[in-house]
């Protein structure tokens, strides 16, 4: 028995020696990484908003101008970069990495939802985008727009949802899954697996792993020791950000296009108890429906062989969205 003790200290001494030595070398490596992210040239140009710069993201010139807004996510806009390949250059297409995300300074702003509108209006504003604008917002984008729209409605020329978030979402969901679906990410273990190279290798592959999205696949796990920290911030301040725009009830006649995802498998690798799972579609498609009510000129359209991200399972629809609702803004 006092044998097996021996044996069983010496491992336990090992274990930890060896999980000691593997942090330092992680710590080590994640700063090798870091300065060679520094190094990595940005794809857009950036622009002065208060004390901080944000990255930005343009294709095409002339109007109406096609802003895209980022879901909650560490990707900025490369969630929306090969749509904007995809876009005529007639108009101008703008995405960007909200303050603290990819290449975005932070700034000193609180991340509410009011800043950020502020910080895209500004940022519109210095590099001269024509007006009006049309917003394609995804998830927690959705979110964010409906503080743009309520502050800025004179230059908006219609907006996109696609399968945002809802902000008031308690009041379509039960206790249980409500708790389930607005967890967050656990933020400390998150910082800590980011200072030790771990969280990069756990992001490696945010976007399917296809020639198509080789460059963003190489981007964010590169930047995202920058990003992680204005991601959490988010986070810490998502239940404050949908109060408030869930007191955004309309948009007025402002043109709203609703682009809802339909596969029933989505939530398969999320929600295990089948009750749950058909208490989550029923609800998501409730809401999804109810975003009609924001505008008196809005619109529904289902997207098959979809998941939450459209983006990158069905992007020709989005796309047409988009030229659909320039053609009316246009004419």
């Amino acid at each position: 028995m006092k044998t097996f003790l021996k044996w069983l200290k010496r491992f336990g001494f090992g274990l930890i020696a060896l999980v000691a030595l593997l942090l330092i070398v992680g710590f080590f490596f994640e700063r090798r990484a870091r300065n060679a992210a520094e190094k990595i040239k940005p794809n857009g140009d950036f622009v002065k908003v208060g004390n901080h710069r944000l990255h930005y993201y343009k294709k095409g010139n002339g109007g109406p101008t096609v802003i895209f807004e980022t879901a909650f996510d560490p990707s900025g806009h490369l969630q929306w970069y090969n749509i904007q390949q995809k876009l005529p250059t007639t108009y101008t297409s703008i995405s960007y990495d909200r303050a603290g995300i990819l290449w975005s300074d932070r700034g000193e702003k609180v991340k509410s939802g009011e800043e950020i509108a502020k910080d895209l209006y500004l940022l519109l504003e210095n590099v001269n985008a024509p007006k009006p604008y049309i917003i394609v917002a995804h998830s927690f984008g959705g979110t964010l727009t409906r503080f743009f729209v309520n502050k800025y409605p004179k230059d908006i020329a219609g907006v996109i949802f696609v399968d945002s978030q809802c902000p008031d979402d308690e009041k379509y969901l039960s206790p249980e899954l409500h708790t389930m679906t607005n967890q967050g990410l656990p933020s400390g273990l998150l910082k800590f697996a980011n200072n030790f190279g771990i969280a990069r290798l756990m992001f490696k592959n945010m976007f399917p792993n296809n020639k198509d999205f080789e460059y963003h696949n190489t981007i964010i796990p590169a930047l995202l020791f920058k990003s992680v920290n204005a991601i959490f911030e988010e986070q810490d301040q998502m239940i404050s950000i949908k109060k408030e725009a869930s007191k955004i009830k309309s948009f007025g006649t402002i043109p709203l296009h609703v682009l809802t995802a339909t596969d029933e498998k989505r939530y398969d690798s999320f929600i295990k108890d089948k009750n749950l799972k058909k208490e989550m579609l029923a609800a998501w498609k409730k809401m999804q429906k109810d975003f009609l009510l924001l505008s008196t000129n809005s619109r529904q359209i289902l997207v098959a062989n979809s998941g939450h991200y459209i983006n990158q399972d069905q992007p020709k629809v989005i796309v047409n969205t988009i030229n659909n609702l320039v053609l009316e803004t246009l004419w």
